[in-house]
């Protein structure tokens, strides 16, 4: 089964293991003591891994493709940072594996509507030759361009002032940077506002009834929408306030919100998320684990699931909703 373009999974390459790397990264985050004691709600399969380690990444890369997903949205936190630093061996990875690579540009301190330009501008400079690179045709009411061009995600995009945003994003029209820029909200007037070329929700409590009507919006003003669909939310182990939680129901909540998607003839629909650990919205496997006083409960029951088959139960589930999106529904 070949991997869908039209699905894009948010990923995150900020873990960090004290054998590999030389402390551990994220999955201490709020004090938390791995490898048993982690930051999530849930316990991957392969144990607390580095986003460094090349076999990790091989391994990661093959599981996207079991799930037909055929790119990866990866969350940067600007130039010089570790996620950056990281970047050479994941476009090496995707390679080889034949995923393709767009930027999910997060709110860093500094972050300005010029910087973002910068940023892209940085990013395509050291990538934008890389066969791992994703780029589709597609113009929009904001750019009329046929070329096939880099995808950039602007999380939280609210916080950048619209009329400054507004002017980086056309300066980089009809350059040799020219993207197609995505931002996060649930209105289509969003990306108007500021000439970009659609939205994006990443939303994972958001309403499945929400999708029909921003989907239509987007249509109607010729901008790309991606809704974004995602298992469930539980960030309790990871932040110590404004703790959420929105049950998976045994991959009930995913179908819902896969449902929607499709039944709102989305044109291309993003995963919240490959491997967002912290808020409980990975996809990635999981499984039953227990060290001292920390009990971690995996995917049994998922979709019917048990024993060796609960840890890939969303992978599998992902493909057959993929599956479903490129047959027509």
């Amino acid at each position: 089964m070949s991997a869908s373009p039209d699905v894009t999974a948010f990923y995150y390459l900020w873990y960090g293991t004290a054998a590999h790397d030389g402390a551990w990264r994220h999955w201490n985050q709020l004090a938390h003591q791995p490898a048993g004691d982690i930051a999530s709600a849930f316990y991957p399969a392969r144990a607390p891994y580095s986003s460094r380690d090349p076999a990790v990444l091989a391994d990661q890369m093959q599981e996207l493709r079991r799930a037909r997903i055929g790119v990866i949205a990866v969350s940067w936190w600007g130039q010089g940072g570790w996620d950056d630093q990281s970047l050479d061996a994941l476009f090496a990875a995707a390679k080889a594996a034949g995923i393709r690579i767009s930027f999910h540009l997060e709110p860093y301190q500094g972050q300005t509507a010029a910087s973002v330009a910068t940023d892209i501008r940085y990013l395509l400079g050291r990538f934008g030759s890389s066969p791992a690179l994703f780029r589709v045709s597609r113009a929009t009411a904001s750019d009329s361009s046929q070329s096939r061009r880099a995808v950039f995600y602007i999380f939280a995009s609210s916080r950048l002032v619209p009329a400054e945003l507004k002017t980086a994003l056309d300066g980089l029209r009809g350059t040799p940077n020219d993207s197609i820029v995505l931002v996060h909200s649930p209105k289509a007037a969003s990306a108007t506002r500021v000439d970009a070329d659609g939205v994006y929700t990443y939303d994972a409590m958001a309403s499945p009834a929400s999708f029909a009507g921003l989907v239509s919006d987007c249509r109607a003003a010729n901008l790309i929408c991606s809704p974004s669909v995602s298992p469930g939310f539980d960030n309790r182990q990871a932040v110590a306030t404004n703790q959420k939680v929105v049950e998976r129901q045994d991959g009930a909540r995913y179908d819902a919100m896969w449902q929607a998607a499709l039944a709102a003839n989305s044109e291309w629909v993003s995963i919240t998320s490959f491997n967002e650990w912290h808020e409980g919205t990975q996809i990635e496997p999981a499984v039953d684990f227990s060290a001292g006083t920390r009990k971690y409960t995996g995917y049994e029951n998922a979709y019917g699931t048990a024993a060796a088959n609960a840890p890939v139960a969303y992978l599998a589930r992902t493909a057959y909703w993929i599956g479903q999106m490129r047959a027509g529904g």
